[in-house]
């Protein structure tokens, strides 16, 4: 039983774990604390990913050991609301696999583990709980802008 709040990876953050030992290192937390989840929206961004089928089946295996969180009619309609909002802003073009994800989460009561801005972007309308994997412009594939 967790002890503490899901949360919910996205494929962000499992990126970051291959470059940065902080990243691992929490990533294996909440493993054994047993607070992460995956989705089909990061579950098929990683397996998307794989280089070959031997990858992917093993990707596979090991997410199917971790909770997985579904799509609800609830996070769809959230999805939707979250665009229009977004949308006020002009920022309804945030990358549905993001929406999704944060939607999914949200139907949960999940927090969002990543390294991506657009769930800050997100947060802000919804409130939703985020967590940054490791600081942000720290990882890997930052740099000067």
């Amino acid at each position: 039983m967790a002890l503490g709040p899901l949360h919910l990876a996205d494929k962000s953050a499992w990126e970051q774990a291959r470059y940065a030992k902080r990243a691992r290192q929490r990533l294996h937390e909440l493993r054994e604390a047993r607070q992460l989840a995956v989705c089909i929206v990061s579950m098929a961004e990683l397996l998307y990913s794989a280089r070959n089928a031997e990858e992917l089946a093993r990707l596979r295996l090991d997410l199917s050991s971790l909770p997985h969180l579904h799509m609800t009619r609830g996070a769809e309609q959230h999805l939707a609301d979250v665009m229009a909002a977004l949308a006020l802003h002009g920022q309804h073009r945030t990358p549905i696999p993001d929406l999704m994800l944060a939607a999914i989460a949200h139907a949960h009561s999940a927090v969002v583990l990543h390294y991506d801005s657009d769930y800050e972007r997100i947060a802000a309308i919804t409130g939703q709980p985020h967590e940054w994997i490791i600081p942000r412009a720290t990882g890997h594939g930052t740099g000067p802008s």
